[in-house]
């Protein structure tokens, strides 16, 4: 390419910006620009940014707004200009959200206490098929009895509840994701779980199993309980064949769904185990997988080797698989694209089974251990503990450790991930969360902090139920199982482990006692220096000391997850996914009224008050395992 070709093609450049319509436009200079102009010109995109802001704005965890007033905003902003109408009708349908109770007014036109804003949805998404299609997310109203309801009238007002939700459901044929209340699957027919099996766009479904109560008729005219309740005392039995079969046909039309949450109540199940492994082969886009305290009969080493590719994985009390399941699990090929892996309660018996499953998981980033007993190594693998790092992963970034069986000293397994982070072992780890940390191993392998207990903690009561001593003069609260020897198998654990577990440790407790740590090494000078004068007179000074390695890029996370407590250990189950999510105004939690955005002072006058005003509700957050 010569010299003209270059000054040509450049000049052809400038000469195609300086005749773009959106620069001519902005020119400083034009006085005839029209109405409008400037905004005509937006791209789309630009206002769908704009909207999603404001979205953000209302819906933040930090903010003192709420879904209602996210909605009406987005009303206003529709009705600005046409342009904007049709993203603002997107931004508002896309995402329903239906919080708290009706208000007042809708109770007394509609002559019923609950589900009159979910009728007039119905209504406007029947009516109106464009709008219908836009919808993607479900946020329903938390159910309310009657005033007048007690125990002896029945839930036939719940009943009626989830009905009235599977005709909103219906009315939205692109559906992806159900919000609110979840209802419990008892292999009965329900309305609601019928319009949730025809969503062929279904992208996150979670089950809540209860024992089968079906009663089944025998050949000598008596009638009997279910299997289940037959053999409640032995553990749960097989389901019938048309149970099972309810429960498959169920996942047939949902070749988009990508999270799938199971939890089984006590007494229920899901067995034979091949129905799981079944189901699965009927969603071929599942990317995340969440199983809560499935029996063994229902999930064992059969179903776990025969999982399909996943992102991530959580097994919560999980008995039904070994440490050699895990182990297989790991080596196949449609296991290297798994980013997180996390195992709660799950019997994980052998450290040497650790070793193999980071070792041969390429893109783990995210591991969660947390039982009450440590993993122990053999005797005979002991020589490998003079080649450190034993444990070591490449590309785990945040790392969830908690051991409770030990609550005053270190125990094996975690002598050995310190000794093998310290050896470098684990080189993108960034965020280290070690709740049970009794002798600081591992706070002292992280970056050195100034404080690490939030400003409310040393006023909050400190829960007996898994807490840590911050110092020796604490007394430690007894182990719930029997020390295991480095010879323990999978067959000689106690029975304690199978049966329902401790929550795991108290992370308010763990910052308190983090806290304690710190404190203490501040009386310890880390380094000295002297001073001299020209007088020849010397000082002696020493600074303050600190835990921490200077120059580690490892934070000492000590706070839950998003939607976890500290009681729980930080971790988000199931059974919070599921819960109110800050909906219910219980206690001293307050909601919003409206009033946040009201002018104050002398101008502030009765109409500005009912302009803004609306029916207090909870500021819902959406809570995700993942």
């Amino acid at each position: 390419m010569n010299l003209n070709t270059l000054e040509t093609s450049s000049w052809v450049r400038e000469s195609v910006y300086q005749s773009s319509p959106i620069r001519t436009a902005f020119r400083p200079d034009r006085l005839d620009r029209g109405p409008n102009e400037l905004f005509n010109l937006l791209p789309g995109e630009v206002l769908d940014l704009v909207l999603q802001s404001l979205k953000g704005s209302h819906l933040n965890r930090n903010s003192e707004s709420c879904a209602t007033c996210m909605m009406r905003d987005l009303c206003s902003a529709a009705l600005c200009s046409r342009r904007l109408y049709k993203h603002a009708r997107v931004a508002l349908y896309e995402d329903i959200q239906l919080v708290g109770s009706d208000s007042a007014a809708h109770k007394k036109k509609f002559k019923q206490n609950q589900g009159n804003r979910m009728t007039m949805l119905r209504r406007t998404l029947r009516t109106n098929p464009n709008i219908a299609s836009l919808v993607r997310s479900l946020k329903v109203p938390h159910p309310e009895p009657p005033l007048n309801w007690s125990v002896s009238k029945g839930m036939l007002w719940l009943e009626q509840y989830e009905d009235q939700v599977a005709t909103l459901i219906m009315a939205c044929p692109k559906l992806e994701r159900l919000s609110g209340p979840t209802p419990n699957y008892d292999h009965s027919f329900k309305k609601i779980f019928h319009a949730l099996s025809t969503r062929r766009s279904l992208k996150d479904m979670t089950w809540i199993i209860d024992p089968a109560s079906t009663p089944v008729q025998q050949q000598g005219g008596q009638r009997t309980d279910s299997p289940s309740k037959q053999r409640g005392q032995s553990g749960p039995s097989m389901l019938e064949p048309s149970q099972g079969d309810a429960f498959l046909d169920s996942h047939r039309n949902w070749s988009s769904l990508t999270n799938l949450s199971i939890l089984c109540q006590p007494g229920a199940t899901l067995a034979p185990y091949r129905l799981l492994s079944k189901t699965l082969t009927y969603l071929p886009s599942l990317q995340h997988l969440h199983l809560c305290n499935l029996p063994p009969n229902a999930f064992n080493d059969n179903n776990l080797l025969s999982l399909p590719p996943l992102k991530s994985l959580i097994l919560s009390r999980i008995v039904g698989i070994t440490s050699n399941g895990l182990t297989s699990f790991a080596t196949r090929s449609n296991t290297s694209h798994l980013q997180r892996l996390e195992l709660r309660n799950t019997p994980l018996t052998s450290l040497p089974a650790l070793a193999r499953i980071f070792s041969y998981l390429p893109a783990l980033k995210y591991f969660y251990l947390a039982q009450s007993f440590p993993p122990v190594m053999p005797e005979t693998d002991s020589f490998a503990l003079w080649m450190m790092p034993y444990l070591a992963s490449s590309t785990i970034v945040k790392l969830h450790w908690d051991i409770t069986s030990h609550p005053t000293t270190t125990n094996e397994a975690d002598d050995i991930l310190a000794r093998s982070i310290e050896a470098g072992g684990f080189p993108a780890l960034t965020t280290l969360r070690t709740p049970n940390d009794p002798e600081g191993r591992f706070q002292a392998l992280c970056r050195p902090v100034d404080h690490i207990i939030l400003p409310n903690d040393r006023f909050q009561r400190l829960n007996a139920m898994g807490g840590i001593p911050a110092s020796g003069s604490f007394s430690a609260p007894s182990s719930p199982i029997s020390p295991i020897h480095k010879s323990a198998t999978t067959m000689s654990l106690p029975s304690t482990i199978y049966a329902t577990p401790l929550p795991g440790t108290d992370l308010h407790a763990a910052r308190l006692a983090a806290q304690s740590r710190l404190e203490a090494a501040h009386n310890a000078p880390r380094f000295r220096f002297t001073i001299a004068a020209d007088d020849g007179l010397a000082q002696t000074l020493g600074t303050v000391g600190f835990i921490g390695t200077l120059g580690s890029k490892i934070s000492y996370h000590l706070l839950p997850d998003d939607g976890a407590t500290d009681e729980q250990g930080g971790l988000v189950d199931v059974a919070d996914m599921v819960g109110d999510g800050g909906e219910a105004l219980s206690g001293s939690r307050e909601g919003c009224t409206g009033r946040w955005n009201q002018k104050e002072g002398e101008v502030a006058d009765k109409k500005e008050k009912e302009k803004w005003w609306h029916t207090e509700r909870g500021r819902w957050q959406r809570i995700e395992a993942v």
